[in-house]
Parts: structure tokens; sequence; C-alpha cells
């Protein structure tokens, strides 16, 4: 019996060598396909996990902050966390907070890490308990992170920091088009891939490989379609995941549900991005992303309003506004200029659009509104069903907002009425707009329907913004100022306190 075993053994590799070294022939006669673009990593893992300088790999979490790293706005300890050293053995006097969040938390675009609301309320809480008793603040906030990337955090290293609460802040970067596959789907090949590289050594293995990912796809090639990062219905599962880590350890968790500013430019947030490389001088951008970003699309700007809504902003912030197109000729100019490339090309969006703007710019709005609406019409009527299709026309709503809100109040409106049709407009712009990060209604709707349970406590931020300031607690796209910080760690202390936590 042992001898058969030998020989079926012995067939076994003679027939895998022979296989193996049949497909180093075949792939030697064949030229090499070039890596599938469903198969490569989103442009935010390559731009967070190598080229931020603040950043590094994770082979779990596919980046984290460096460690050792000490400025005004982040410093981070020998555990990659923001903040001074914390031993993962609690003092028994301690009172740990565990923040889960992303650049929000970490305070981005803050002057001082102690503007930040973690920092905020973790000083608060001190004074207010007393008693001998010390609050400790674990920030686990990174930059870019997703709900994927927390609720693995919290799984593999958190509770190891034994906090009594956690504090949990996420949903504009879920939101957002990085690329072709989900974070999951990332993540999940990472875990994997030492096992990937062995196997990557084998011809038989890479034209195997080659052959399934490049094979028609009976939906129109749907593997290669751009996806946000994390599916609204993907986010309400790593929130329920994270909310049942937290009561399998008998910890509250405290739910942020983040804020949006509606005034911000729609299709915008990446394009300061469209010329960056990684290490081996490939642009990180997908193809599909940086043509879109790269039309010649006009925007309503005005540099007032902006400033009057986002005070000057950091050099990121500058950037962003600077990158929007905008003709260099003189508004009459411009509605010339396009009344001509419209009678020769009359269902092109962008010449109505860009016509639009150009209206507007010369306080005609009544005009602008119609060239601008057409614009829509055009660009709703030969567009594709896809985020990024999507994330493409909602400049046109922005701009029809914006044009809407001038009708009223001139070129610098700074507040406007939620119930009214401009509102919409900017709102519906918003909800297209996946080449930024700012939560979406549906990653909403999925922290609503946690709210009530046991244990849990949804801080409903926008409301509270709304009530308090509203764009003006914004300095750009997502990030609070230091009074919305102030806010935000007012109803954490209160929430805390509220229930005796």
């Amino acid at each position: 019996m042992k001898r058969q075993y030998i020989y079926a053994i012995t067939i076994v590799i003679l027939f895998l060598a022979l296989m193996e070294t049949a497909a180093r022939i075949v792939e030697s006669q064949i030229i090499s396909p070039s890596e599938p673009a469903g198969d490569r990593p989103g442009w935010q893992q390559k731009f967070f996990g190598s080229l931020l300088d603040w950043h590094e790999n994770d082979p779990e979490l596919l980046w984290r902050f460096k460690a050792g790293l000490d400025n005004p706005l982040i410093r981070t300890n020998s555990d990659h966390l923001l903040g001074a050293e914390i031993p993962h053995e609690k003092n028994p006097n301690s009172y740990r907070i565990l923040l889960l969040g992303d650049s929000s938390p970490v305070g981005l675009g803050l002057v001082s890490r102690r503007q930040a609301f973690g920092e905020i309320a973790r000083y608060m809480l001190d004074k207010r308990i007393g008693g001998g008793r010390q609050v400790e603040l674990i920030n686990a906030a990174v930059s870019g992170y997703t709900s994927e990337q927390m609720a693995r955090f919290l799984e593999i290293r958190g509770w190891s920091y034994d906090p009594d609460i956690v504090i949990l802040y996420c949903g504009n970067n879920d939101a957002s088009i990085s690329g072709t596959r989900y974070d999951r789907e990332i993540m999940t090949g990472q875990r994997f891939k030492s096992f990937r590289i062995f196997l990557s050594r084998l011809a038989i293995y890479r034209l195997m490989r080659g052959l399934l990912l490049n094979r028609p796809s009976t939906d129109g090639n749907r593997e290669l379609q751009l996806k946000v990062r994390v599916s609204p219905e993907r986010y309400g599962e790593n929130l329920t995941n994270i909310y049942q880590q937290c009561r399998q350890h008998n910890r509250p968790l405290i739910i942020i549900k983040p804020p949006v500013p509606y005034l911000w430019p729609a299709g915008l947030q990446f394009r300061p991005f469209m010329h960056v490389t990684d290490r081996e001088g490939e642009v990180i951008l997908p193809e599909e992303i940086a043509r879109m970003l790269g039309r010649e699309i006009s925007y309503c700007l005005d540099e007032e309003r902006f400033r009057e809504l986002y005070g000057k902003g950091d050099v990121f912030t500058q950037a962003v506004y600077r990158s929007g197109f905008q003709d260099t000729l003189t508004s009459t100019e411009a509605i010339e200029y396009y009344a001509d490339l419209i009678v020769s090309e009359p269902d092109n969006p962008l010449y109505h659009n860009n016509q639009g703007v150009a209206f507007w710019r010369n306080n005609d709005y009544e005009k602008a509104d119609k060239a601008l609406k057409k614009a829509r019409q055009l660009y709703q009527s030969h567009r594709k069903n896809s985020p990024a299709a999507e994330a493409a026309g909602s400049p046109i709503l922005f701009n029809i907002g914006i044009n809407l809100l001038s009708m009223k109040g001139g070129k610098s409106p700074a507040l406007f009425d939620t119930t009214g049709i401009a509102f919409r407009y900017l709102d519906s712009a918003l909800q297209a707009d996946y080449f930024s990060l700012r939560i979406k209604r549906g990653y909403w709707r999925a922290i609503d329907e946690l709210n009530g349970r046991k244990g849990i406590t949804v801080l409903d931020l926008p409301e509270i913004f709304a009530a308090n300031g509203g764009e003006k607690l914004f300095i750009d796209h997502c990030h609070p100022t230091p009074e919305g910080h102030r806010l935000i760690a007012k109803e954490i202390v209160g929430t805390i306190t509220d229930h005796n936590w």
C-alpha cells in the first residue's frame, strides 16, 4: 500500500512538472498581457501607502501612519497611533476612549492637533470626571480610512487597549472612487499576498490567471468598472460589525454622523492628483478618472464667496480651488466662442455648460440657467449608468445650483434655504460626486438604522452643524473648522456624561 502511495505521488509530481514546462513554453511564445486594470490597487492605496510622507504600507489595513512622527499636527507613537505612548495594560484608574476615524478626527486642516475634537473631549472629560481618574485617548484615526479598515483595526488591534468606550467617525472616504475594486477585495487579496507571490513564480498559474482576468464579460466588462471604495450596503455591514464587537466586549459605541458642505465644488476634489505618479513613474489615477477630470468644464466659482465660506484654506484647499477650469476669455468673448462651437456640435453638454458659466460671470442668470439646464439634459441623455459617469455630471448640477442662488443674492451667497430648488440641485451634485470625499445619503441611512439600539448613540452632526453655522463650520470639502471640532467634542462629552458611561 505504501508503495502505491509513493507511485501515485510521483505520477502527480511528474504531471505537474510537465504542465509547468508546457506552460513556460506557451508563455515564451506569446506576449505577456499587461496587468489587468481590475487587479491594480486603488489610487488612494498608492497615494497613502507609499507617496504621502506621513504614511506607510500595512499588510492588514493597506496603510497606516509611520511611527515616531512629530510635528504640530501629527505626533505618533511606536504603535503607529496618534499621540503619546500608551501601554496596552490599562491603569485601573484610567478611562480609555478608542477613537476610530479618518482625517477629520486626525485634525487635518487645523493648525494644531490640540484643536481636534478627540483632544478637546479628552481634556473636557478629564476635568469633569476628576476623583483621581485619568482620561486616555487612543486615537486610531488615519487619513483616508474607510469603515472597512476601521472594522478590521478594531478586530485585530483595538481591543488590546481595553477601551471603556468606542467612538466612530467615518463615511467620507467610503463614498469615493479609488479604482476598480472595493476596499474589501483589496484587503482580502493583500492578506494572501505572500501566497500569491509564491504562485506567481509558476507559469501555469500566470497563464490561468491571465485567461481568467482577461476573459470577456457577459455584462459589459463589469469587473473593470470603477467602484466606490465601500458600497452603502457594505458600509452598513461594517458598522454592524463594529457594533457587535462592542456588544461582545460590553462597551458602548458612539457613531458620529459626518456632516457635509453643499457649496463645495462638485467633481473637482481629485483634480490636483491628475499628474501624480507612483515610484515606477505611472500616473496613480485610473485612466477613466483622469480623462473625466481633464475635461475643460467650467465652474461657477467666485473667490469672494469661496473665502467667505471656507476662509483662506490650507495649501491643498487652495490647490483644489485653483485646479478648476476657468476660461481665460472674458465672459462676453466666451459666450460668443461657445455659441460658435454649439452651432457645429449642438449636442455637446460641455459647450452648453461653459457658455452657461460665461453667462453667470456676466451676471445674466436667466440665460445661464437655460444653458446649464440644457447641458444637464444633454448629459443625461447619453451618460452611462456608473458612479464615474454620475461624478462626471456633478459639476453641471453644482453650476445650476450656484446660478439659482445667484439669482437671489448675487455671486457671493453664503447661506441658503434647504427647502429651495437651489439646494435640491446642490444636494444632487453632492450625491453624484464620487470624485470627492463627502458622505452620501445611503451611508447616512446605514447609520440611522443603528440608532436606538442598546449601547449605541448616534450624534447627528448634519443637524447640529446646520443649527450652528452650516457651511461656515467647514474649512474645505469635509473637514470641520476649530469651532466645528469644539461642537463635536461638546456633543461627545454630553453623551458620555448623560449616559453615565
